[in-house]
């Protein structure tokens, strides 16, 4: 169903891949948005027990896009740094694919939402953040991703460093 990666050598491992998705919290979410264009944007996200979660809005263009077709994909950049001599750069990054879900239960929305402002904001008291999900947990949409499919590749200047 999903494509084998073409240049296997330059793959990561799966420990490799799951150190990039917990490392870092901002991505490139791609959607199936209206009339039939695609619809990419950046997203914060946290990663936990091996789904993404999001929040936002109720309504709008995202939640839309979800409700009509449950298959996204992501992506993550670890690292990009041009190697001007080379015309080439040095890179690392991560992309899933999976399906998405809307949380409906009003429970599992704060739970969730909580969860992702301690991955998020890891600094940040418990108090601060319960206070601030209350605050706005009448309007916030949790979305689920589950990964069916999960890659991550890196540039051939990382790979002649392993080598």
């Amino acid at each position: 169903m999903f494509r084998e990666m073409r240049r296997k050598k330059q793959q990561l491992s799966a420990d490799e891949v799951e150190e990039i998705l917990k490392k870092h919290n901002t991505c490139t979410l791609a959607l199936s948005g209206d009339d039939g264009y695609p619809y990419s944007l950046p997203i914060s996200y946290a990663y936990i027990d091996d789904k993404i979660y999001f929040h936002c809005a109720k309504t709008g263009h995202k939640i839309d896009a979800v409700k009509s077709n449950e298959k996204v994909s992501l992506s993550i950049i670890d690292s990009d740094e041009v190697i001007e001599k080379k015309y080439t750069n040095k890179y690392k990054s991560v992309i899933v694919f999976g399906k998405a879900r809307i949380i409906e239960n009003k429970n599992e929305v704060y739970k969730n939402c909580v969860q992702m402002a301690k991955a998020i904001c890891p600094h940040m008291d418990d108090n601060g953040i319960k206070e601030e999900t209350e605050r706005f947990i009448n309007e916030t949409a949790v979305v689920e991703i589950t990964p069916e499919h999960i890659t991550g590749k890196e540039g051939l200047e990382f790979y002649k460093l392993r080598k």
